[in-house]
């Protein structure tokens, strides 16, 4: 995990990180777990008493109310329910090299927390902002390392947000020929230094805002992604107005407000980067990666 990486990388981490096993630990862990942990564990942690339930399709709301109340009102959780809090950390950025022998493909990777819930007013405009940066079908990323350089099997941005906590993140990554590396890294800060200068395009902002505004319709029509999307607004005691004013509030950006967000937002010198793979030999491998 993110957590595990840097506290590996970083030997003297905040005291309030909590502690993440290792690999190895993990492995061993679970070679060592017998039935019995297993039962101790269900029996200890596992109940019905705080779940939520979510249907979607054609159905008899009073026959599929009357079967839950059947098959989960008995079974009562051991233990109250309290939330977990998960908050912002601020995390000095790294750049490391992982080496992976033998290995065909090589891995780059760049994250940045950012102290950002889904309902801060420029989370539409940071969404859109990394859906033309990376995170469509066709964005700079893309168009730049993969399709016009060849440089990378395949290369994109995300950029997620908690609805509970102040806690986001934004990210790169790519997947790349070893012998590629320096000219793919080089191009990801290039790309993302010109989003961050000079933004989008009045063209581009159309475009990617008919695509994603596409997409998210789409999505809510698999039966389901819908209900997995009313189950979490079970929790947060949402409904589905949320996402319209969220759509909205996309649909009416201007690129200079998605510019604005960004610069707010993400700072370059503040992201962690690794690259993982075979780098030894990548100096006598030389060409680019075959796009596929």
């Amino acid at each position: 995990s993110g957590l595990e990486l840097r506290r590996h990388l970083n030997p003297h981490p905040p005291q309030h990180w909590l502690y993440n096993t290792s690999l190895n630990e993990k492995i061993e862990r679970i070679r060592k777990v017998s039935l019995n942990d297993v039962r101790a564990c269900y029996n200890d942690l596992f109940g019905a008493s705080n779940s939520e339930l979510a249907v979607v399709g054609d159905f008899d709301v009073e026959e599929i109310t009357k079967l839950a109340g059947e098959l989960f009102g008995p079974w009562k959780s051991p233990h109250p329910y309290t939330r977990i809090p998960s908050p912002y950390q601020d995390v000095l950025p790294i750049n490391k090299v992982i080496q992976t022998p033998d290995k065909a493909n090589a891995i780059y990777r760049a994250a940045l927390a950012l102290k950002l819930r889904d309902d801060n007013p420029d989370y539409p405009a940071l969404l859109l902002g990394n859906y033309l940066l990376g995170g469509g079908v066709v964005s700079r990323l893309s168009s730049r390392i993969r399709e016009k350089e060849g440089l990378s099997y395949s290369v994109g941005s995300y950029l997620v947000a908690s609805s509970q906590d102040e806690r986001g993140e934004f990210g790169i990554s790519a997947i790349f020929a070893p012998q590629n590396r320096d000219r793919v890294e080089a191009l990801i800060k290039e790309e993302l230094a010109k989003a961050l200068e000079d933004g989008f395009t009045d063209d581009e902002v159309s475009v990617a805002k008919k695509a994603f505004l596409d997409a998210r319709q789409i999505a809510r029509g698999r039966d389901g992604a819908l209900a997995a999307e009313l189950m979490a607004y079970l929790v947060l005691d949402r409904r589905l107005d949320w996402d319209r004013r969220l759509e909205d509030r996309v649909a009416a950006l201007s690129k200079q407000e998605i510019l604005e967000a960004m610069r707010r937002h993400i700072d370059p010198a503040r992201l962690s980067i690794v690259k993982a793979g075979d780098f030894t030999k990548s100096a006598r491998r030389p060409g680019v990666a075959e796009n596929r």
